[in-house]
């Protein structure tokens, strides 16, 4: 049963975040909404500002006086628009804590428009090279990442799992947005329920998928194939991947995303695990100080880390 709070929250997304290109706000209107650009983390832990030594920018985030040797690797999403906000600092300490006193990486990518494809994706691959030059071992990191973060998330362990490198212990992946060409039929089924992305009492036709597809959230793809597995992992196969932990809102438009890559990696014997919640949103754990069926998605993200970081 769906809560009350939940309820009510969808009332406010529908009014306040979404981002239909038919009537919504626009995508960089509602991630400047979002963005909080306070630099602190919760007592107890610090934060320092870093550059790896391919170049790219990162935080290091840890409890004071505690380091287990262990990682975790945390992509930030925002449609590859947004920037890392005071929330993935405080999600960062509770990523630290869950895996027993890991050090976690917030990579610090360049953003849209400044930098399309593949600048994102580059970056990321050259911030997992450098993680292990500095000495961490696959087996000891558990990488994370939500919705753009997600997509990245993917496409570079495709990348590495193709050329034949280790990969992490784990991956655990928020609303994954995974195909750029808005192909799966949740696309269709849930245009009229899905509170930041759709359209009330509407049905997704052609024309508003086109409209959809041109939008300002797709434009970090500038000219690239949207169908190659790197842009749209979704069209990729996952042999050889690691354990992968996925949530995702049951009114997302992008719910086929997360299903197909479940079955994807079903069939190649990976240990894939889903958490969904009826009438929730895209991202919807990390609204854990408000609605009860976040707060339990992200109790279990938190519980998975600590699972696979033993």
């Amino acid at each position: 049963m769906v809560s009350l709070r939940a309820r009510l929250g969808r009332i406010f997304v529908w009014k306040v975040f979404n981002m239909n290109p038919d009537g919504g706000k626009s995508f960089a209107e509602v991630t400047k909404m979002v963005s909080d650009f306070r630099e602190t983390v919760p007592k107890g832990y610090e934060r320092t500002v870093e550059t790896s030594k391919s170049g790219i920018k990162f935080e290091r985030i840890k409890k004071i006086g505690e380091d287990n040797g262990k990682l975790v690797l945390y992509i930030h999403g925002g449609g590859y628009t947004a920037g890392l906000s005071k929330a993935y600092r405080d999600q960062a300490c509770d990523y630290s804590k869950a895996a027993g006193g890991a050090q976690v990486f917030l990579i610090d990518y360049t953003l849209a428009p400044e930098g399309l494809y593949p600048v994102q994706h580059n970056q990321a691959y050259a911030f997992w090279k450098d993680v292990i030059d500095m000495g961490y071992k696959p087996k000891d990191i558990i990488v994370g990442g939500d919705s753009a973060g997600a997509n990245l998330t993917l496409s570079i362990m495709l990348r590495l799992r193709d050329e034949g490198a280790e990969l992490p212990r784990a991956l655990y992946l928020i609303s994954p947005w995974a195909d750029m060409t808005a192909s799966g039929k949740s696309y269709e089924t849930n245009y009229h329920v899905d509170p930041m992305f759709g359209k009330k009492h509407v049905e997704l036709s052609e024309e508003m998928r086109d409209r959809l597809l041109k939008s300002d959230m797709y434009s970090w793809c500038g000219d690239a194939n949207r169908k190659d597995p790197l842009v749209s992992p979704v069209f990729g196969d996952y042999h050889g991947f690691p354990p992968t932990l996925m949530t995702v809102g049951a009114d997302e438009i992008l719910l086929d995303d997360t299903r197909t890559i479940e079955k994807k990696m079903k069939k190649e014997g990976i240990d894939v695990r889903v958490i969904s919640h009826e009438k929730m949103f895209h991202i919807y754990p990390l609204y854990y100080t408000m609605f009860p069926e976040s707060k339990k998605a992200y109790k279990m993200i938190r519980e998975y880390i600590t699972e696979m970081m033993k």
